[in-house]
């Protein structure tokens, strides 16, 4: 941090810039957060006093100063040095993109207010002065930009204020916008067209740029003829062309100081004429001269068409694209990506006079527009993936999917919306030590708030009194460091993940009852929560072979009983029997594998998942990204399992002991009444154990 001018920057003008953070403050381009507990003395108005004249009076300079006077030309360049180089009021300051958006760029208006209905300005909003703010950043580092964004929150009009100010404000600046298809270009182009003409009509002159060389529907270039019918030297000679370009190859011209991939969410072949553009943008010996722009919107049901943008997105350094810190993702962990815009970054009800909109309230309205759909699980995935929260909502590709996506999205809405799901309830598992302080079973502890394991039925009891065997059955993805000795960015990474699948049983569905996930600082730590989840469900777990320090673990702390043999389907020679090897190779043929018993649960079973960011991994898994799904991977690991396991029926264990034994009426913790042996008090959390029947699934069967 340095303080200048009494501002405390928390990049100061000698620190290296590697990433964009809208919670930062940036002395390269003045940018200071603007949000729920900063600049709360921030005023919009100080910076919009052009458009608040035009508005009240129909003119934009005073009304005092003459027409075609020094004081109005001098009064106008002030206007144009704001829209190239920003303004700064009161130790803020707003780039000059930004300022031409609010004050010069044209929005049909019906305000009553206003002189003229046929026109009005956008509103001021804080994610539109971040993404300025961003894209400055951007030019000044020689970086490039990608934009992954929500639908419906006005980006399209951004994007043609972006082009229309430098063709407006900059002599012999060339932009090109490019797109796959022409029903995406011409929109846009229209859009820039539109506004040239209104300023031509609206700023007194100033801004009037005639077009008497190249006036075409795709190319546009100010400049006026001279008396030979060529173009006259004193021309502006700034010029917008627009491409389809559907093939790489069609992308080519003189160079250009921007270029723009719009719709770049919707372009097969974006990453080649991503690679080919930068010819557009440099000079000989690779000096650039100008800068490339992917804009694109979530929810394409072609993974081809997304995953250009995609790669983009969560690669941005090798792209050369300014990666930006945020917290936009599915479960709330920071991350490096490209710019990511979602829905709820603006509801304009729910907008303050500063610009910034309510987060948590922006939510709530998307979530109620959410509800209205969930009778519709396509149409819910769709809304979702346009108007999303998440990248990885965002990113949802459609056709590269390999789970049933209506069933997943019907379980979603009943666990998000309907709330219909048991109740999951968090908390830790703690060891119950014997004389000689060792191990002798687990009980458990209810913590709401820090607990990590989560769990929506605990070990079944029969009503002889005894543990089941064989009913239990669980799957591991491991880590092998922690975030303590992690090289990335954040400290983050892969997270390690348990999860106990409930096996078939009587009358009662397979069933999801536990999960443990996290990175934490020692990894010993999450070993050591799964060797309690496992002994408190009386099971073995497999393991997928990878990672395979758990196994050193496990094996000095006496714990490797708790896990499984390689399965027999993953071997290449079933019928050699059981390997002696611990651990599952993550091989193709076994992801393919795995894949497929996880397809078949869900196609049969999906209204017994309760935990959300399973249903929410299932929803957005990919082959490519398998790696950052680490409930999947627990869970194909546990249906090998629970396959390798498909012989042994689950029982209740034999009563220990002979002599006497309590028969008669009991009540369980429930207030369910039993009739048989009494079961003692369990012997590891304090309380009765349940009896098969009370389980919730099975109460809902019968």
């Amino acid at each position: 941090m340095k303080i200048l001018d009494g501002i405390t920057w928390d990049f100061g003008p000698d620190d290296k810039i590697e990433y964009f953070d809208s919670y930062k403050s940036f002395f390269m381009t003045k940018y200071r957060p603007i949000n729920d507990v900063d600049a709360l003395d921030f005023n919009p108005d100080w910076f919009r006093e052009d458009a608040i004249n035009k508005l009240k009076t129909g003119r934009y300079s005073p009304s005092s100063i003459p027409m075609g006077s020094k004081t109005h030309r001098d009064w106008w360049k002030e206007r144009i040095r704001r829209c190239n180089e920003g303004y700064e009021v009161n130790g803020y300051r707003i780039t000059g993109d930004n300022y031409f958006f609010i004050n010069f760029y044209n929005l049909k208006s019906s305000d009553s207010e206003t002189i003229n209905q046929s026109y009005g300005f956008p509103e001021f909003l804080v994610f539109q002065y971040e993404y300025f703010h961003y894209l400055e950043m951007c030019e000044k580092l020689k970086k490039d930009t990608s934009v992954l964004k929500s639908r419906g929150i006005g980006f399209s009009e951004m994007a043609s204020s972006f082009i229309t100010r430098p063709y407006t404000t900059i002599p012999n600046f060339r932009s090109v916008v490019s797109t796959f298809s022409e029903k995406h270009l011409k929109p846009t182009l229209d859009k820039i067209w539109i506004q040239m003409d209104w300023l031509n009509e609206n700023t007194e002159g100033a801004f009037k740029r005639v077009r008497m060389v190249a006036n075409s529907k795709t190319h546009k270039r100010a400049s006026k003829k001279d008396k030979d019918g060529g173009e006259a030297p004193d021309s502006h000679k700034s010029e917008v062309e627009g491409l389809v370009c559907d093939e790489p190859d069609k992308l080519r011209g003189d160079r250009t100081q921007i270029l723009i991939y719009e719709e770049a969410g919707a372009d097969p072949v974006l990453m080649k004429k991503w690679v080919k553009g930068t010819a557009l943008i440099t000079v000989l010996g690779g000096k650039r001269v100008g800068r490339k722009i992917a804009f694109g919107t979530g929810g394409s049901s072609k993974a081809s068409s997304m995953e250009g943008l995609k790669r983009m997105t969560n690669d941005p350094t090798a792209y050369n694209i300014l990666p930006v810190k945020h917290n936009y993702t599915r479960d709330g962990r920071y991350i490096l990506s490209g710019l990511f815009i979602p829905a709820y970054r603006v509801v304009y009800d729910l907008v303050d006079k500063r610009g910034w909109c309510n987060l948590e309230k922006a939510k709530d309205w998307y979530e109620q527009e959410r509800i209205k759909l969930v009778n519709s699980p396509k149409d819910l995935l769709e809304f979702k993936s346009e108007y999303c929260f998440t990248i990885e909502e965002a990113l949802i590709q459609h056709a590269d999917n390999l789970f049933p996506r209506e069933e997943l999205a019907e379980q979603l809405a009943q666990i998000e919306i309907y709330k219909s799901t048991p109740t999951i309830h968090s908390g830790h598992l703690v060891w119950k030590r014997d004389g000689d302080d060792r191990a002798d079973g687990v009980k458990w502890r209810e913590d709401a708030q820090d607990g990590k394991i989560q769990i929506i039925e605990h070990p079944l009891m029969s009503e002889l009194g005894t543990d089941y065997k064989n009913l239990y059955v669980g799957g591991i993805d491991s880590i092998d460091i922690g975030t303590a000795d992690s090289a990335s960015a954040d400290g983050k990474g892969s997270e390690f993940c348990i999860v106990i699948k409930k096996r078939v049983f009587g009358q009662s569905d397979p069933v999801y009852v536990a999960m443990y996930k996290d990175r934490p600082k020692d990894p010993r730590e999450a070993y050591d929560a799964a060797a309690k989840l496992l002994t408190y469900y009386g099971c073995q777990a497999v393991l997928e072979s990878t990672r395979t320090a758990i196994i050193t673990y496990f094996r000095d702390k006496k714990y490797l009983h708790l896990l499984m043999k390689r399965p027999r389907s993953t071997m290449p020679d079933v019928s050699k029997g059981n390997s002696q090897m611990y651990g599952t190779p993550a091989t193709v043929k076994v992801i393919l594998h795995y894949r497929e018993l996880i397809y078949d649960y869900i196609l049969d079973y999906s209204r017994t998942m309760a935990f959300k960011d399973m249903v929410d991994q299932l929803l957005d898994y990919t082959d490519e990204g398998k790696k950052d799904f680490d409930i999947v991977a627990a869970m194909g690991m546990c249906e090998l399992g629970d396959e390798e396991m498909s012989v042994k029926r689950p029982e209740a264990k034999e009563v220990e002991g002979k002599g006497f034994q309590n028969i008669g009426w009991w009540t369980d913790n429930k207030g369910y009444k039993h009739h048989g042996i009494i079961p003692a008090k369990d012997n590891r959390d304090g309380r009765a154990r349940i009896s098969a029947s009370d389980s919730w699934l099975y109460k809902e069967l019968i």
